[in-house]
Parts: structure tokens; sequence; C-alpha cells
């Protein structure tokens, strides 16, 4: 039975305090102070501050990595607070539990969920502080509470004809105790929230006091590049480095866990020396892969499964098989970090969606508790999922602790490609029965490796003590690779009725890292369901559109989203030349659809338009909201017709932008961007249109030429 991420986690005992092998995992440690506190500030919880000089500081405890959720989380605090976002003072926060994300039971930006979770509790504490600073005024002024307002900043007892600005009423506020419950304000009196459109981190990201772990300048440190094996799964077997240790700016060379580690002056004095090492690799014969071998053995796996499941029964039955690369994340800004390491304290300066992971993985590396390392989180410039793990802080604290001075580590774009943690290759197999033009029975089979298999002994110094045995870990890793949901999400809990639906996968290790990559199992399943519902349309002779309505709930989410889709991008009426593909997809509460206008001029596919319509529930920033969706389509558009991550020798062949492309401004279509609010609450707007992106595309390709693409990227 599938089971959610969530759901892994608490059935082997990483959330919920208990492990079913018998191990207590439960967290008995008091809580640590509020990060980041101000002296003399009314500090009732862990996000809200407000000084005496009247300043209020939020703490944002998530990854600004460009999607907008310092706005988000400013907009959301200034709206219960009833004061413009500009006037609301950001931090990034450190680690503490109180920014658990609860879905993971991490501090953790992912899926989607930052607004999904941070929704109703930061409004809370935002509510918390309005309270306790209009009792602190009903105080001093021996007033009724619920005559007074709170606005821009300051208490206003109209009756009276008086107000007082809220760094005044500190003291007094601080001494009240924190009510247990709060109002939040109703939606109608809404002032910020889905009115609000600028962004706060604009201005610094133009003039440049936007800081990224790239930009930390700390005294005394150093540089370090480290030389890596090429093949998965090989180790370091010797290295000559007398030519590169005569090289400008060098100060040492050594061999770390990762491999061989140059520490110089400068960047570009260690990544020049680091080109004169003559490393010898021991690679693990046991192992070998390509490409082509990855794609075999999954055709062995899915036919063994075929063979074991039986003919699938029905006497219209329609069958295909769609396939989907490796995809590097290929962050803007590559893996970096820098650790200072002190007598009693470790100090981390880095760009990462998961600050606690960081702090555990140095801490275990260096043999410290967690309590005396610092993690300094910084903007990012992108992360997708890559962020999660600390392969690079590791590197750094290790590097420093050899060389006793701080150490920046900083990843070359060729060792961002070639050492990232992929989004998995995945072959599937779709088999449907159809009769009287509809599904009556639907199997799905994917062959894909797990994603938690790589998840969590690569996050293990976070989720577990020190003290677990490795045989218990095993067994975890074990039960993760026997079911991981994130692969077969998008079709196990499609919005499409598909009569009886069996969807499953097939579990296998092909010795490649492995992670969440942006809409994870949406990005490929996405392609999959929808160029199939397409398919199987055709061979029912019915309209693709109608096709699709006919398997959606009238009046769902979703059946609304392609109707009014097909309004606006005005379907089947297009110029001369240009053919139309349409998909639809729910995803963390959102749903996308999308229509391609696509021209296809000999081998080269052109995308002119794409015309999206998303609800995502509660929108609280428009604009962020549909530039998200304008970067989730470019995101899905690169994959669709460029990127894609290949194998030889157990290696990476891309290296750069030269071999792995991305979509350029000239290649980019006229994006049409429509929102449809439904609901009081938000969804996640980060990963929602990007896997409608190849499907609509794919089905205007057929369209055009009559060839059906069942893979990515596609090419005619």
């Amino acid at each position: 039975m599938a089971i959610s991420r969530r759901g892994f986690l608490i059935g082997s005992g990483v959330v919920g305090g208990g492990l079913v092998l018998g191990f207590a995992l439960t967290r008995d440690k008091a809580p640590p102070p509020f990060p980041n506190g101000i002296a003399g500030a009314l500090q009732p919880n862990a996000f809200l501050q407000v000084t005496p000089d009247g300043r209020i500081v939020l703490q944002i405890h998530k990854t600004e990595m460009g999607q907008g959720i310092l706005t988000g989380l400013a907009t959301i605090v200034a709206e219960e607070l009833n004061t413009p976002p500009t006037q609301i003072e950001t931090q990034f926060a450190g680690v503490h539990p109180d920014y658990l994300n609860p879905q993971f039971d991490l501090q953790i930006t992912n899926a989607s969920s930052s607004m999904i979770t941070c929704y109703v509790p930061v409004r809370e504490a935002a509510a918390a502080v309005r309270t306790l600073l209009l009792q602190a005024a009903a105080q001093n002024w021996n007033v009724d509470v619920g005559k007074l307002e709170f606005r821009d900043a300051r208490v206003y007892d109209e009756a009276n004809g008086r107000d007082i600005g809220i760094g005044e009423l500190v003291e007094a506020a601080a001494a009240l105790p924190v009510p247990e419950s709060v109002e939040l304000k109703p939606r109608a009196e809404f002032r910020y929230i889905g009115r609000f459109e600028d962004r706060l981190d604009s201005e610094p990201k133009v003039n440049g006091a936007a800081m990224y772990g790239m930009d930390t300048q700390v005294p005394d440190a150093l540089t370090a590049v480290v030389v890596r094996c090429p093949h998965f799964g090989g180790c370091l077997e010797s290295f000559d480095d007398s030519e590169a240790r005569s090289a400008p700016g060098v100060l040492d060379i050594f061999d770390i866990e990762s491999g061989v580690a140059v520490v110089a002056k400068h960047y570009w004095h260690a990544r020049r020396a680091a080109d004169l090492l003559k490393v010898t690799w021991d690679p693990d014969d046991a192992t070998q892969q390509s490409s082509g071998a990855i794609s075999q053995e999954q055709t062995r796996l899915l036919d063994a499964r075929e063979a074991e499941d039986g003919a699938f029964a029905g006497d219209n039955v329609l069958t295909a098989e769609y396939t989907a690369p490796f995809q590097a994340h290929a962050c803007m800004e590559p893996m970096n970090a820098t650790v200072a390491i002190g007598a009693d304290n470790v100090d981390v300066w880095v760009s990462t969606q998961a600050p606690g992971i960081m702090q555990s993985g140095v801490a275990r590396a260096l043999g410290r508790p967690d309590e005396q390392v610092t993690v300094h989180s910084t903007f990012a410039g992108g992360g997708f999922g890559r962020r999660v793990y600390p392969n690079a802080v590791i590197e750094a604290a290790l590097i420093a602790q050899k060389i006793g001075q701080p150490v920046k580590v900083i990843w070359s774009r060729e060792d961002d490609i070639r050492h990232d943690m992929y989004r998995p290759s995945t072959k599937c197999r779709m088999s449907a029965d159809l009769g009287d033009g509809a599904v009556r029975a639907w199997r799905y089979r994917i062959c894909t490796p797990s994603l938690h298999a790589t998840l969590v002994p690569g996050i293990r110094d976070r989720l577990f003590p020190a003290w677990l045995p490795d045989f218990a870990l095993k067994q975890i890793v074990a039960q993760a690779e026997r079911d991981d949901i994130e692969n077969i999400e998008g079709a196990v809990d499609s919005a499409y009725r598909l009569g009886e639906m069996d969807a499953d996968q097939v579990m296998w290790r092909p010795g490649i890292p492995v992670s969440f990559w942006r809409s994870v199992g949406h990005s490929h399943n996405g392609f999959f369901m929808e160029g199939f519902i397409d398919e199987m349309a055709h061979h029912a002779g019915a309209d693709v559109v109608e096709f699709r309505r006919q398997h959606l709930e009238p009046g769902s989410r979703a059946r609304i989203v392609l109707d009014r889709v097909v309004e606006l991008a005005e379907w089947s009426n297009t110029e001369p030349g240009v053919y139309q593909g349409i998909a639809v997809d729910q995803i963390k509460g959102a749903v996308s659809g999308q229509v391609a206008d696509v021209v296809v001029e000999g081998n080269e596919i052109r995308v002119k338009r794409i015309v999206c319509v998303v609800d995502p529930g509660l929108v609280i920033n428009p604009d962020i909201a549909k530039t998200q969706i304008e970067s989730c389509i470019v995101w899905g558009l690169t994959a669709t017709l460029k990127s894609e991550v290949t194998i030889d020798n157990q290696s990476v062949v891309q290296s750069n932008f030269h071999d792995f492309p991305v979509l350029r401004m000239n290649e980019t279509p006229k994006m049409e961007i429509h929102l449809v609010e439904s609901g009081d609450h938000p969804a996640g707007v980060g990963e929602c249109s990007v896997a409608p992106v190849a499907p609509a595309v794919a089905n205007a390709v057929f369209q055009a030429t009559g060839k059906r693409l069942r893979s990515l990227p596609l090419r005619l």
C-alpha cells in the first residue's frame, strides 16, 4: 500500500516519538531561547518581536530562494497587525523547534508547503502580538480593549481622540500573559492579502545588499575546492599534488571523505591548482552504469512485473510506454558553504532549504553537540530540492577543522552538475480498458529508484539520534526502498475518475544519487498521465477536451480550471500552422491547466504561447503567484525541450550549460497567466505548473505531425 512521505516517517518512527524497531526517539531537551532576540523587545513567540523604538521584526524561518516567501510571510503578519508590509522588518531565523514544518517534523522549505503550513500559525503569532499591545494600551488608558483599534503600528482610541505608538507599549505588553487563543481578522476586512503586489526583497537584490551564501565574507577565511570522484560509487586511490602545490596562492592539499581538498587564498588559485592534480580513482566495478544499461534494466524489471501481474483484462485495451531522464537541479547559485570553528562554537553560513539538517550534519562531522553549531541562513540562488542536503557544509567543516581557519567551499558549475542529487530516470507502462468511450480500468506501472532511500541516510543526523545503530538505519532505508509515494504522486492521486485504478512502482537502485526535483513525481507523472489520456481520447474517437471533461467530476476545481483554460486559450481557434495541446495537473492543493500553442518547422518544435489557469486557493500576493507560475513554465519547458542528464561509465556526461542547456529568453513563449481563487486557505504555487508543460507541448506536436512523442526531452 502506498504511503505519504510523512506517513513513511511516522511509520518508521522518524516522526511521532517512537521507532518501530524499539528505540525511543523523543526529544526531551528543553527548547532553546527564541533566536535573534533584541534587548527590551516584546517577543511572545519565535516569529515576532516589537522593539521599544516601534520596530516590528519578523523571523523568516523559510528559505527565500526566489519564490517570494519573505514577502508572503511579511504580508500575512502585516494583515493581522493592520500595518503596511513595508513596515515589517525581516531577518532570516536560526534553528528552533518552533520552526519545524509540521508535515515533515523538520525545519525545511520544500514541497510547496511554506504558505500551506505557515498561513495560520504566523497569522496567530501576529494576532497574539496585536492582542498584547491592545491590552497594554487598554490598561494604560483604563478603557475597554474592545474600543481600541490597532492600525499602522499605533493603537488608536478614537472615542477619546488619542493614539500611542506601539514601542511605548512594549514594556507593559511584555508583562502580560501570552493569550492562549486569538481572533484572526475576517477575510472581508483584508487590506493586504490578495492586494499587496510589491516584493520586499527586490530592492536589496537589485542594489546588491542581499546576501547569498556565495557572498559570505569572514575574516581570515580561506577558499577551498574539492576534486571529487567522477564515478558514482568510486573512491580515491591516490593523488600526486607536486605540481599543484607550487601553484600561486595554494596553502594546503589533502584528502577528505568526498575527495581531495585544495585550500588557497582565493577561489581561482584553488581552482587552477585543482586542475593540476593528478588523481587516480578506484571506480566501483560492481555497479558500472550507463543510460542505456539503466533503460535496459528498467525494461527487464517492468517485463518481470508484467509477467507477475498477468495480461491486462479487457476487450478494448490500449497500452503505451513513456520515459523521462535524469535531471540536474542546476541552481543559479552553485553549492557553497562557509564554516568558522571556535573552541566551543561553530558558525555556518549557507544557502540552505534545511538549516536544522545543516546544523546536525556539521555537528556530527566535527563530533560536536548540535547546540554548538549556529547556522546563519542567507538568500538562496535557487533550490528546487537540492539545498536540503549538507554535502557542501560538511566539506567546509572538515576542511576548516583540518587547517584551523575559517573556510569557504565553492562548487563550480561543473561540480554542481556532475555531483548533483538527480531527478530520477523513470520508465512508465500504462494500460487502459476502454468501453463506450470511457476508462473502465487503468494500470499504471513505473520503474524508478526510491527518493527516500537517498533522503534518509543523507539527513540521518537530523532524523535520528547519534546512537542509532547502523542495522536499524538499514532497516528503515529498506522500508523506504519498498514504497515511495513520491514516485507515483500525480497518478495515484489524480483528479481524473479512471475506473478501477491500479498504480504501483517497481523499485530498484541504479547506483545514481537521486533526490526531490521541482514538482517531484508530478514532473514525470504529469507527462505520462496527460499524454496517455490524450492517446485514450484519440483511441476512443473522442475530442481530447470532452474526453477529459467526461473523466473529471462536474463542478470540481479541476473541471473548472479545464473549462476556463479552454475558453481563454480559444481552443481550436488558431491561425494556420499553429497547433494546440492541453493538460491539467493537481498538486499540493493547487490545480493548473495549460494550453500550448506550438509550431513545428522541420524537426524544430517551437512553443509560441502557453495559456495557464491556476486555482491556488487563496492568493497572498497576485504578482508573486503569477511570477512563480511563469517560473514553473520556464522550468518545465526547459526539461520538455532541452535538458537531460545522461550517464556513461558510471559518470555524468554533462558539465555546464553548453551541454545541459536551459531555456533562453528568445526561446521563451508568450505566457498568459490567470488565477481562479477558491477557498480561504492558500495552496502552494512554487511547483504547481511544472507538470502540465511537457504533455501540453507533446500533445500539440501530435496534432501537428501525427507523431506521438513518449520520451523527454521531446525530439522529432
